[in-house]
């Protein structure tokens, strides 16, 4: 992927990625190739997508991550694992040029604990965000966006809630970078209740629709004020805000994610890691 967005949440995490898989010549792979990998081992549920120069170096390794982390005994040891087939990975390329990878992994928690979210980069850096993070080259426009996954004081979202700003800066990222970020989005959410969904396509293209007519609202906002003068009426320029604002807010609850409703069913029992694919066109649920 060129952009990864995962959000902790304190009932499980979101992992959300572009479409787009760059390779060494500066190409991309096909638009359906799976840009999240998902992987379950009993309750505990685990997303990673990556940012590669090399895929098919980051999908091996992501793999490997996966893996150790599935396989790992509790939730603290999680850690150390990765960092050590991160280190045996880099150390396997001697004297050769080692392609730069990123990783963000996602869990759920099979605990009181809340999701949660690493950002990794070979060979040894494992850092749990307690955030929001973003990563690969289409991410630098929607950096300064992030507060906007984050709560205020006493204040918490909806998973919906959540869902539908993270397509909102998907749809930033890729109206200033359209050349880097991948035309599709795919988004798989974590409950610590051992369940999974991921998001239908349909339903994310409908929310990024949305998060274009916000756009158009705050720019014409910041038009309006900044272009006022010491005659207009500030009552004026509100009341033609609140025409936009209201026909932007009528079609918000419209956006509501069916396939959110399967976060409800039982995760899976099985032990190891089972791998989970990606959908296509439509949700594939868990």
């Amino acid at each position: 992927m060129t952009l990864g967005i995962a959000v902790p949440f304190p009932g499980g995490s979101i992992l959300c990625a572009d479409s787009r898989i760059e390779a060494n010549d500066g190409s991309s792979a096909a638009e359906s190739e799976a840009a999240l990998m998902s992987f379950t081992s009993g309750k505990r549920i685990f997303a990673i997508t990556y940012a590669a120069k090399d895929p098919r170096a980051g999908k091996m390794l992501a793999s490997e991550i996966a893996t150790v982390a599935c396989n790992a005994a509790s939730r603290q040891d999680t850690v150390p694992g990765i960092k050590r087939v991160m280190g045996d990975w880099f150390r396997s390329y001697g004297v050769a040029q080692i392609p730069a990878l990123q990783f963000l992994v996602a869990s759920n928690s099979t605990d009181e604990n809340p999701g949660r979210v690493l950002l990794c980069e070979p060979p040894s850096t494992v850092m749990e965000t307690f955030g929001p993070c973003v990563v690969g080259a289409g991410a630098r426009p929607i950096n300064p966006w992030l507060r906007l996954l984050t709560p205020r004081f006493n204040q918490s979202f909806s998973i919906r809630s959540t869902v539908l700003r993270v397509t909102y800066l998907m749809y930033l990222a890729r109206k200033h970078d359209p050349l880097a970020v991948g035309e599709e989005t795919e988004m798989v959410v974590l409950s610590n209740r051992g369940s999974f969904t991921y998001i239908d396509r349909k339903e994310l293209r409908q929310a990024e629709g949305v998060g274009e007519k916000v756009d158009a609202l705050l720019l014409d906002m910041a038009r309006q004020v900044l272009s006022a003068e010491a005659e207009q009426s500030p009552q004026t320029i509100a009341e033609e805000f609140l025409r936009g604002y209201f026909d932007v807010m009528e079609q918000n609850p419209q956006v509501y994610f069916p396939s959110l409703s399967y976060l409800d069913k039982s995760g899976s029992s099985g032990s190891g890691p089972v791998p989970v694919l990606a959908p296509l066109p439509t949700g594939t649920l868990g």
